[in-house]
């Protein structure tokens, strides 16, 4: 388990940042973030991130949830830049508006972020094991709620680093 922990980081750190097209965002057509759906054909909850690899030269951290047997990255944040998120077919850029607790690498044990149309967004997890340019989180939880007060939270785990 622990060598799938450390590969994972590998690719995660060492991956080469891509261009994933431009960002997508709200349009006049599209409907507000909602984690509830009358539709059960439409995407909801976290999805993963199509590119969640940390750029080069920049700090921050990625965590991964399963879906189904294998890990997916379902959260960026780049230290002092947005945080990324996928939900309900939609990828969203997050601010950070709080944070408390241990820190490494630009990351707190526990950070809220904010995001559109009253999504909020809070991620704690607890620094484990160091590796060379960064640690793992462990035992960590994604919480979101949207703006209608629905929420759904999802355990998680990751690292926070650096990539040269």
């Amino acid at each position: 388990m622990k060598s799938a922990l450390i590969i994972t980081a590998a690719i995660i750190l060492g991956a080469c940042a891509t261009a994933t097209g431009p960002e997508s965002g709200p349009t006049a057509e599209s409907s507000p973030i909602s984690l509830a759906s009358a539709d059960p054909s439409a995407p909801q909850g976290l999805q993963p991130l199509v590119n969640a690899s940390l750029p080069s030269s920049e700090c921050g951290m990625v965590l991964w949830t399963l879906e189904g047997t294998r890990p997916a990255a379902v959260f960026q944040f780049i230290t002092g830049k947005a945080a990324r998120v996928k939900i309900a077919g939609r990828e969203l850029n997050l601010t950070l508006t709080e944070f408390s607790g241990a820190s490494g690498y630009g990351v707190f044990e526990r950070q809220r972020f904010a995001g559109e149309e009253g999504l909020v967004v809070e991620v704690t997890a607890q620094f484990g094991l160091e590796f060379a340019g960064g640690a793992y989180l462990e035992q960590g939880l994604i919480r979101v709620r949207d703006g209608a007060g629905w929420s759904m939270v999802s355990p998680t785990a990751g690292i926070a680093g650096c990539r040269n």
